[in-house]
């Protein structure tokens, strides 16, 4: 099939304008044709005259523009797709309400993967096998799941495809927590090759539309066949398409859709270290064509960070530093290895036992920095990083010259906390936590007062569920069966789109990306 045409008039790649695609790109697959006999029913919900509802059924009015493939996304997820449909040499338009392509994606620091080049050059042995025997511990998924299954093994190819298109990449020598017993993570590597999204953007470059919202699917019978779009005047129209993959992203900024998977949040006020997009809205367009959604309670909750020292409420620094402090809980007693602290696990131990508070002395608290959140921090990239001693000025912090004082200004058990610091001082004197087993460097003694206390928040990171796929990355309704035309990628079918990915792992936008090209190639089929 032809590529997606353009008309030559006012052409500015990336960024594109509704008006510009008013002639026809190659005539869409017939997806209700090809979908067989297994159709899910569908309330189609209101005329295909408007597009003020979630869906829509197919409108008289002549499309936009009519493509094979429709992605709305431009994250990992999307991109993937995008890339992976176009490779296929079907038509393709990747459209993003956003100004700038990549989304959460632009600020993705570590790829996990697991035996890759990078890993066999620094003599780290791992392979597949090795990964999946750990998956259910460090991801509390499972590894019996056939999805899970090809990830793990397709994972290091991703890297490499990525290589490929001119990224770089290099690995972590630190073993990071919900990633495995072995480092998996690998960082791009400016040296090496210009930022992915950079890549793909421009591979995409002529695909992609910009500034412009997905407001509703629409339906032709049963099967999905494109969307209504606004663009950044508020002019509306819809595009018509064979498939449509949704790569909206996570939910986790969407405090309703958050609360019905986790009642249990309602008891702590909102923050977000989550991408200002993750709104859940492709869910919302998805379940109005029959989708169903799974894993929606196993959210990336993290309890390694404070209030935004220069935003504030709801936003989050995550305190970098944390290892080296001690963390205890609402009786002051201590709750676990600090460096725990970097995974969802003492997130969903939170829920139950928090709050937590992170104790230092006047030595660590010294060296103790906050940092922000890349995406809250794209115009001043200066400020994303403040010191404790910063912090301090401008944020009132509980102090005392022992536990006792800084229990009484904390509000929590002071001799609870003081006895839980003789006992932590006293084995980091001996080098062995009796009660965690923290080893040094990060167990040493907190002997210098005064101590500080900073109450530790529990931040939404990532969705590790949305949408329900099957091994293709097609869109299932309550039954399992197939919604013919749409498919879901990234963060908004939960990365793989199974239950198998339990609360995650570090590194997930790797997953992101294979979830998009799987889609992108179901979707050119």
């Amino acid at each position: 099939m032809g590529a997606a045409h353009r008309p030559d008039r006012g052409y500015s790649p990336p960024v594109l304008t509704l008006l510009y695609l008013t002639s026809a790109c190659v005539a869409p697959l017939d997806s209700a044709a090809e979908s067989g006999g297994d159709e899910t029913g569908v309330d189609s919900g209101d005329s295909g005259d408007t597009a003020d509802s979630a869906i829509s059924t197919l409108p008289d009015e002549a499309p936009l523009a009519e493509v094979d493939v429709l992605v709305i996304g431009s994250g990992a997820g999307g991109l993937g797709a995008g890339w992976a449909a176009k490779n296929e040499g079907r038509s393709v338009l990747v459209i993003d309400r956003a100004a700038t392509a990549g989304g959460a994606t632009v600020n993705a620091g570590n790829y996990w993967a697991a035996g890759t080049q990078w890993q066999m050059d620094a003599g780290v042995a791992d392979s597949t096998e090795l990964a999946l025997s750990e998956w259910n511990d460090f991801t509390g998924g499972d590894a019996a799941s056939p999805v899970v299954q090809r990830f793990v093994e397709e994972s290091a190819s991703v890297l490499e495809w990525l290589v490929s298109l001119g990224a770089g990449f290099k690995l972590s020598s630190n073993v990071a927590t919900d990633s495995g017993t072995v480092p998996r993570e690998h960082q791009p590597s400016p040296d090496a090759g210009l930022p992915p999204v950079d890549q793909l953007t421009r591979e995409l470059a002529d695909q992609l539309l910009l500034e412009t919202t997905a407001t509703a699917l629409v339906l032709d019978g049963t099967a999905v066949a494109g969307a209504w779009v606004t663009d950044a005047a508020g002019s509306a129209g819809w595009i018509h398409a064979g498939r449509v993959v949704v790569a909206t992203g996570g939910f986790t900024r969407n405090d309703a859709i958050v609360l019905a998977a986790i009642p249990e949040l309602a008891d702590y006020p909102s923050w977000y270290e989550s991408f200002p997009g993750m709104d859940g809205n492709g869910l919302t367009m998805a379940e109005a064509a029959g989708a169903t959604t799974q894993n929606m309670d196993h959210l990336g909750l993290y309890a390694h960070g404070v209030e935004d020292a220069k935003i504030g409420q709801p936003e989050v620094m995550v305190l970098v530093g944390l290892d080296s402090a001690m963390v205890v809980d609402s009786a002051g007693h201590r709750v676990a290895d600090e460096r725990e602290f970097g995974s969802v696990s003492m997130g969903t131990r939170y829920l139950t036992e928090g709050p937590y508070y992170a104790i230092f002395d006047d030595v660590t608290w010294s060296v103790l920095g906050l940092q922000g959140r890349g995406f809250n921090y794209q115009d001043d990239p200066d400020g994303l990083n403040v010191t404790a001693l910063e912090y301090e000025t401008t944020h009132d912090v509980a102090a005392g010259d022992d536990g006792v004082a800084l229990g009484a200004d904390l509000g929590v058990d002071g001799a609870a906390i003081q006895a839980a610091l003789d006992l932590y001082n006293a084995d980091a004197a001996t080098g062995t936590d009796t009660e965690f087993g923290k080893p040094t460097p990060t167990f040493t003694p907190l002997l210098a007062p005064p101590y500080r206390a900073l109450p530790l928040v529990l931040g939404r990171s990532k969705s590790f569920g949305g949408l329900a796929t099957n091994d293709d990355g097609e869109v299932v309704d309550g039954a399992g069966v197939v919604i013919p035309g749409l498919l879901a990628a990234g963060e908004a079918c939960g990365f793989l789109g199974t239950t198998g990915i339990g609360y995650g792992f570090n590194g997930s936008v790797t997953a992101a990306w294979w979830s998009g090209l799987r889609a992108g190639a179901s979707a050119a089929k």
